[in-house]
């Protein structure tokens, strides 16, 4: 007898967070492809769930097409009336500056190009798919982000921990952010992936819910990795955030607390100090 089909679809699957969520889907069925797979004539047969990871480059840019580029538009033009939920990764990039925290129902007004785009793709989607359609607006996803070329904030923190003992900051080391590590981000994507029947709120952040300051996190993964100091190069404070996790956790429970967070920088810490290249312990 065949196996039956695939209920959930993951595009992007190479992706970093998409790495750690179909992870956390452990044995779960799911159909993991990469972004130029999308006019696969069979894509979505019995998928009843899809999860986009795949981005475009050019949205972080004024001028972004995305009738022709995004992956995300695409996919919801392929999905058309079937009956298929589909999980879209937003950005807190598209709320107008506000008092913190950031709820779902605060006027949006994006202040940057990747901000504009995004919340550009959340209306497309939304007159393509209507209610079939939840939009995940993320904070600050962290994790061991050692990949050649990254630059997300996480990934140059470490590299410059490992390539030079340092962490350098070209803002105040007292801006207060989200994160939320990988592992838990995954998790929580992973437990929202059900086809159409489970009502499930949208918009939807997904974030710690904790103000973070940065040079505290920065502290924190210096501390696992044993060695290494905090250089800050200009006092400008820019870019705080807390999102409202409310919804969330009426959905999920406690997300995470100040001491997981803390834990999980020191693992990165750590595990950076395996890695070749590390900076010698000076002892002290």
């Amino acid at each position: 007898m065949a196996d039956a089909p695939d209920p959930l679809l993951v595009v992007g699957r190479t992706s970093f967070l998409a790495r750690h969520t179909l992870a956390a889907l452990g044995e779960r069925r799911a159909r993991a492809v990469s972004h130029d797979q999308l006019d696969d004539p069979r894509l979505l047969d019995g998928v009843g769930c899809a999860v986009s990871f795949a981005k475009h480059p050019g949205i972080h840019q004024d001028g972004y097409d995305l009738e022709r580029d995004d992956p995300d538009v695409r996919l919801a033009r392929r999905i058309g009336e079937r009956p298929v939920r589909f999980l879209m990764l937003s950005s807190r990039k598209v709320y107008a500056p506000a008092e913190r925290p950031l709820h779902e129902t605060m006027p949006l007004g994006p202040s940057d190009a990747y901000g504009r785009n995004k919340l550009a793709v959340e209306q497309r989607l939304r007159a393509l798919l209507g209610e079939r359609l939840v939009v995940l607006r993320l904070a600050n996803i962290f994790g061991f982000e050692v990949e050649p070329g990254r630059r997300t904030f996480a990934a140059l923190l470490l590299r410059t921990l490992r390539e030079k003992g340092q962490i350098r900051f070209d803002m105040s080391p007292f801006v207060e952010r989200d994160f939320l590590p990988a592992e838990r981000a995954g998790a929580i994507i992973a437990g929202l992936t059900q086809p159409l029947g489970r009502a499930l709120p949208s918009p939807l952040n997904i974030g710690s819910g904790v103000g973070l300051a940065c040079g505290l996190l920065g502290l924190w993964v210096i501390e696992g990795y044993g060695r290494g100091e905090l250089v800050i190069e200009r006092p400008d404070e820019r870019d705080a955030f807390v999102l409202d996790v409310r919804r969330l956790e009426a959905l999920t429970g406690p997300v995470i607390e100040r001491d997981g967070l803390r834990e999980a920088c020191r693992e990165l810490g750590r595990r950076l100090g395996t890695q070749p290249g590390a900076m010698p312990s000076t002892g002290r």
